[in-house]
Parts: C-alpha cells; sequence; structure tokens
C-alpha cells in the first residue's frame, strides 16, 4: 500500500488536505470524495493526488454530480415543534425525613432513594 496526499480543489482553492493509505491514487481518491471518480476532465472541483515516493501527480473529478451530502443540510437542527411548557409543582417540598426508614434489625435510619439496599446481619 502506497501513502498518498490527496487535496481537494474548488476551482483555484484548496478546500481539504489529507493523507490516504491505498492501493492506487484513483481509490484514494474515491475514499477522500466519498463516492466513484474517473480523471479529471478539466472541472472546477477535482482531487489532487500526490504520490511522493514515485513523484506523480494525479487529477480526478467526480464521474457524476456530487452525490455528498450539502454540509448546510445535515448540519441544520432539527425542527422539534414548540416546545412543551412545564408548570410548578403545587405544594411544599417534601420533609427530608420523609426518604428514610428504621431498620427493624439494627434500628439505624435507611435512606430509602438509595438504588441497592443493605441488609443488616
Amino acid at each position: 500500500m502506497t501513502k498518498y496526499q490527496v487535496e481537494e480543489i474548488e476551482g483555484d482553492t484548496v478546500v481539504s488536505s489529507g493523507i490516504v493509505v491505498e492501493n492506487d491514487p484513483m481509490k484514494a481518491a474515491e475514499v477522500t470524495a466519498g463516492q466513484r471518480v474517473s480523471p479529471r476532465a478539466l472541472q472546477h472541483h477535482c482531487f489532487r493526488v500526490v504520490d511522493e515516493e514515485h513523484a506523480a501527480v494525479y487529477e480526478y473529478s467526480f464521474v457524476g454530480p456530487d452525490g455528498r451530502p450539502d454540509p448546510a443540510e445535515w448540519m441544520k437542527l432539527s425542527d422539534l415543534g414548540q416546545p412543551t411548557l412545564g408548570h410548578i409543582h403545587q405544594g411544599a417540598a417534601p420533609d427530608e425525613q420523609d426518604n428514610f426508614y428504621t431498620c427493624q434489625i439494627c434500628g439505624q435510619p435507611v435512606d430509602m432513594r438509595e438504588a441497592i439496599a443493605s441488609t443488616c446481619r
């Protein structure tokens, strides 16, 4: 496997760049593109793959239209609808003493809110 430097280019601007380890440069471009690519046909949006070990540069573009999701679309917040308004419970807060009972074996107070009850021996 060969290590390739893959750059995504939009016009004259490098949009992203990274290292991909693959068997051939076209596969490295497809991994970065997330879909099939073909040798570049003078398109505005392309992928440049550099193989520094063999001093070679390859350029690829999408086979069809860019099938990747638009970041503006998948980063939008979901419409969850109108918020559900809460309300204040009536009455006084429960007394802290209501959360305890007295163990019949040892006589110590036991907190009923604990998930695991301990037993006296």
